[in-house]
């Protein structure tokens, strides 16, 4: 009796399927990874923020750093002038300046961050040279005791009493000092036992505190903040504030970018803030007012900014 074969055939046009399928992968990857005029970018998650005066909005961040002629170039200025430009036809004098505010005090958040974790280091270092010291003296004095416990031994059977009375002084002096080393030794290193796990739990401390903290590379590709205006949902709560809308922005924009990325931008933000103001008759007394007025509304709202505003500006 013939065999007969009773597997599946594969349906028609499955590799068409299949190489349209990729077609389509690879046009979402190329739509991702666009072109514009300073080469391929990163788009950003879109980030929804109240208040925008479009739908939508695309700014792209360009980097400081730039390949030319087979060299490194700082391109820091034309970075700034080209966030510059986008910011100051996209945001209004209000959401700049918020965006400065909260831009700021994340910046000294996390400068201040980084501030205890040197001198945390610091403490460790120093910590470490004492207990090395400590395990030094702990050797040396361990060798005393053993000298001690040997010169007791030496001691000849043969010699007489009075020998034997001066020779026991002398040893009870010895095993004194030795005892009031190993006291002041064995103190000194619960001391370093305490403040060993002092700082440790000063590190779990500080990781709970700031466990966004990354250390993030400089821009080596133009990065799109990619912005979205909330949909009309009757549904939708309340309208959020200008802080709490800046400071979603601002927070976004945490991990993606350098502290020298996030310093171009304020830059940036500074400097349109400016150009709008700049009819003022005073327009640096104007911008140290309205920074201090958002300073002190997004302190309201967001107290734990409190330590990182500008008391004195």
């Amino acid at each position: 009796m013939a065999e007969v074969d009773v597997s599946p055939e594969a349906p028609e046009g499955s590799g068409d399927a299949a190489r349209a399928e990729s077609s389509e992968t690879r046009r979402r990857v190329e739509d991702f990874w666009g072109k514009t005029l300073s080469g391929a970018r990163i788009v950003g998650r879109p980030i929804v923020i109240d208040g925008l005066s479009r739908p939508r909005v695309e700014i792209e961040l360009a980097p400081r750093v730039k390949w030319v002629a087979d060299e490194l170039v700082d391109d820091s200025y034309h970075a700034v002038e080209q966030a510059a430009k986008q910011l100051y036809q996209s945001f209004t004098l209000d959401q700049l300046v918020m965006a400065t505010v909260a831009l700021q005090v994340y910046m000294r958040k996390t400068r201040a961050h980084l501030d205890k974790k040197k001198r945390l280091q610091e403490r460790w270092t120093e910590l470490a040279r004492r207990m090395k010291k400590l395990r030094v003296a702990e050797e040396h004095l361990a060798m005393d005791e053993q000298r001690l416990r040997e010169k007791k031994a030496d001691v000849p059977a043969s010699m007489n009493d009075s020998g034997h009375y001066r020779l026991g002084q002398l040893f009870d002096l010895e095993a004194r000092e030795i005892r009031e080393k190993r006291k002041a030794l064995d103190a000194e290193k619960a001391r370093a036992h305490g403040d060993w796990v002092g700082l440790e739990q000063e590190d779990e401390e500080l990781l709970r505190e700031a466990p966004q903290f990354e250390q993030s590379e400089d821009l080596r590709y133009p990065f799109v903040l990619v912005l979205n205006a909330p949909a009309n949902d009757p549904g939708r709560p309340r309208r959020r504030s200008l802080a709490s809308a800046m400071n979603t922005l601002v927070e976004a924009m945490q991990k993606p970018l350098s502290r020298t990325d996030q310093m171009l931008l304020e830059i940036a933000l500074r400097r349109c803030v400016q150009a709008l103001i700049a009819d003022d008759a005073a327009p640096e007394k104007l911008e140290r007012e309205l920074l201090r007025a958002a300073e002190q509304e997004f302190a309201q709202q967001f107290p734990w900014a409190e330590p990182f505003v500008m008391p004195g500006r």
